[in-house]
Parts: structure tokens; sequence; C-alpha cells
């Protein structure tokens, strides 16, 4: 009993490893993004980004400790299920899916439309199980071994096969679409200099310089809190002093700013982090309040019992925005605003469409936190999958980049360098009708779950039969 305990812990423990070496690669940005967004001491900064890993990591090896005691199952199957209940079911401060790995490969991520991204991350894992079993037990026979590696192998193939029909078929659909003339401006405005008081009316400024030179366009985009004063939620009309002189032929302006619901200065007062809607006069036509807020950077969790501990201060932060709110333009034309990392988030791409029958995916956001990193590039990879799952094609405004276009296709189509100011014009489609995806959401993942949890269950029999 005691040896079965210790080869346990060495099986997990080298799993976690794996693991974690892997978060401290991929996410090697981090503590940069926690000194500049938190205000923590770089020595700090890096605690808390091996205390992240080590919490993530534990993912990785609890799959291994699984695998390593349940098996493989019938062709395989089983640790292919099981990663993908992991992966929707383990709790990631930035989400991700083993998928994302191929977000290049286009035609074998098209699945995305019937299965997201889990579909993709269930044949990675499957195939390599399978090759792995096949070389542990080619002395078994190699029909046998390698029987899990040809069924695979078929199922691969038929993702390619299917990835390339979407293609040529959306592509169709892309080309027989309205289009709309957007124009997403990048300002490239430094961490430092924003929520600066003295500089706060030169960067809006030089929005506005931008957005006079953005050249014909309908719909002029700025990135997240680009208005750097509160705006009240009520309000109707822009002022002139934010108001951009609009370029030939927009009609339409969404910006990001931060707004107040109430009286600002009232201990009742909520506040959000929000994408607005103004017709070329300023006049505002409707507002988005974001959903999902970033822990300790938009909200304190635990905020409201932390405060009742004597000696606490009021813990202020971002409320929660209600439910999906189409941004609506002129022809019943609906656009889904997505604010900073939210376009990580497929149910809240999927309810704008699905719900609200939204045209076109907009992400507001300020990636400026993540420095001169991999990060602003693994979020615009990230967020290819919604266009990929709603057949929506996604148009990115950050600050300081990855500022670009993602058509439907999941094709990141057109983008501005990193760090540097600039306009990106785009003629975007405008697609309607749901995908599978949309219409029944992470099926999936649910049947991954009921699988996994079917499997142990049964070899908990197994092991009570064989105590006895």
């Amino acid at each position: 009993m005691v040896e079965r305990a210790a080869n346990r812990r060495s099986i997990f423990f080298f799993g976690w490893l794996a693991g974690g070496v892997a978060y401290l690669a991929g996410f090697y940005w981090l503590p940069y993004t926690i000194t500049v967004f938190g205000g923590f001491p770089g020595g700090v900064s890096h605690i808390i980004f091996l205390i992240f890993a080590g919490l993530e990591a534990i993912r990785i090896g609890s799959f291994v400790l699984a695998v390593h005691f349940l098996g493989f199952g019938p062709l395989c199957l089983f640790p292919a299920f099981l990663w993908v209940a992991l992966e929707y079911w383990y709790p990631d401060l930035f989400p991700w899916q083993l998928a994302s790995s191929q977000s290049q490969l286009l035609s074998f991520i098209q699945s995305a439309d019937l299965v997201g991204s889990y579909g993709t991350s269930f044949l990675l894992v499957w195939a390599n199980s399978a090759i792995y079993h096949a070389l542990s037990r080619r002395r078994d026979g190699l029909a046998r071994a390698l029987r899990p590696v040809l069924v695979v192998a078929l199922l691969v193939g038929a993702a390619f096969y299917y990835g390339y029909r979407r293609l040529e078929t959306v592509s169709a659909r892309m080309r027989a679409a309205p289009k709309l003339a957007v124009a997403a401006v990048q300002g490239n405005i430094g961490v430092g200099l924003k929520w600066d008081p003295v500089q706060a009316e030169r960067n809006l400024n030089y929005y506005k310089e931008l957005t006079e030179v953005a050249g014909p366009a309908s719909l002029v985009i700025w990135p997240e809190t680009a208005v750097e004063v509160w705006v009240p939620e009520n309000l109707r009309q822009l002022p002139p002093e934010i108001l951009p002189q609009p370029p030939p032929g927009m009609d339409f302006f969404i910006f990001g700013a931060r707004s107040y619901r109430g009286d600002f200065a009232a201990t009742d007062a909520r506040f959000f982090n929000s994408a607005f809607l103004t017709d070329r006069n300023g006049r505002v036509l409707g507002f988005y309040h974001k959903q999902v807020l970033l822990a300790f950077g938009e909200y304190i969790p635990f905020s409201r019992l932390l405060s009742k501990i004597p000696g606490v201060p009021p813990l202020g932060g971002f409320s929660e925005g209600e439910a999906p709110k189409t941004l609506d333009l002129a022809g019943g034309i609906r656009v889904a605003p997505l604010i900073c990392y939210e376009d990580l988030m497929p149910f809240l791409a999927r309810g704008f469409v699905r719900e609200k029958g939204a045209h076109l995916l907009v992400n507001l956001t300020n990636d400026a936190w993540y420095g001169d990193s991999a990060a602003p590039w693994q979020h615009a990879r990230l967020s290819q999958w919604r266009a990929i799952e709603t057949r929506r094609s996604l148009v990115r405004a950050t600050n300081t980049g990855l500022t670009a276009l993602i058509d439907a296709r999941g094709e990141i189509r057109q983008s501005l360098p990193l760090f540097a100011p600039g306009i990106l014009r785009a003629e975007v489609e405008l697609l309607e009708g749901e995908t599978f995806y949309v219409r029944f959401g992470d099926w999936l993942p649910w049947l991954a779950t009921l699988f996994s949890l079917a499997v142990f269950l049964q070899r908990r029999r197994v092991w009570r039969k064989r105590e006895r």
C-alpha cells in the first residue's frame, strides 16, 4: 500500500513538473504583466507566476495519474475524453486549449463549427495516445497495436476533408454576403501614458486625429477604454470634446470607456467597463457592459465578504454586465461587442449569435499590459476560434496591437504591426445563420465528462472486488 502511494505521488509529480515547465514557457510574459497591471514588485510578481504555473500544472499531473491507473480504454479513447473534460472544467486564468497549437492549420480546425475547439484537442490527444500505445505494445501483435492508430487516422483524414470542403463553402458565402466598411484605430498609447490626467486629453486628441484620416468607413472602432473619462451609462449625446471629426462616409462610431450608473459619488454607484455606439453626430444609440471581468484587475474576489472584516476598507471594482447586448446599426446590422479577453469565451460569442442574431463580432481590447511579447499574438490566435465557431467575421480593435480582421474561416486576413499607430481598413462580411456549435454548444465536453466518469466508476468497482 505504501509502495503504491509512493508510486502515485511520483507519477503525479513528474506529470505536474512537465505541466509546470510548459506553463512557465508558454506564459513567460506574465511577471511583466503582473508588475505593470497589478503594481506588484518584480520579485513578488515572479512568485505569483510560479504559484500560477504550479496550480495550472495540477491539471497535467492529474491527467497523467488518471491515465496511468485507468488505462487507455477501447481504441485508446479514454485519454482523449479525459483531456477534453479537464479542458472544459479546470479553471483557467487565461482560457486556452491544446487545439490552439493548430490555429494556423485552417483546414484541420474547421470542425470547430460542430464541436468547438474541443474537437481538435480530442483528435490531438487521441492520435498521440494511439501512437504511444502502439509503440509500447507492439510485442502484443502489430495488427492489434495499430488498430487504434488506423481508426484515429481515418478520423483525422475526415477532419481535413471536412475542413477543406467547409473552407470552400464558407468562402462562397463570404463572397455573396453584404459587406460593411470598417476602420479600426490603433493609437499605440503606452501603459505609462494611460490614466494620467495630464496625458488623457492628449491621448484622446491623438485618437481623434487618426480617425479624421481613417478614410471612407461606415463604422469606426476605437479600442477598450480609449476614452479615459468616466461616461454616464444614460448618456444621450457625446460631448464635442470627445466626438471625433467624422471622416467621409462614417455613419457609426464604437468606442471603449469606463462608465457608471447612478450618482458617481454615492456608495451604491455601479461602475462598468463598457462599449458605446453613436452615430456620426454623437447621438448615443446603445451601450454594452463587459460581462466577464478579470479577477484582481477589474474586481476583487469575495470583496463583499472581505469588506466586512474590521479594518479592511471598501473594496471597489467594476460590476458585471447583465446580459449579451448587441450594438445595432442601420439596416438591422447587429454588432456583438466583446471587451478585453471576452473574445476567449466561447459561450459569449455563441450567446450573441444564438440569442441576439449578431452579424459581426468586434473585440475592443488593450493588450499593452503584455509588453513586447508573444502574448498579443497568443490572444489573437485564441480568438480565431470564435470566428470559426460562429461563422462570423471578428474585428479586433486594440490599443497597441494586435489589431486585426479575422474572417469567418478563422483566417487572420489583415493585421497592424505591434506597438505602432495605424488604421486597419477592411470590408467585412455580414453573415447570418447558426452553426451546429452555436445551436447545441459544448456537447462534446459533456459527453467526455460522462465517459470519463463512467470509466472511473467501472474501474472503481473492479478495484473493490479485488480488495474483497
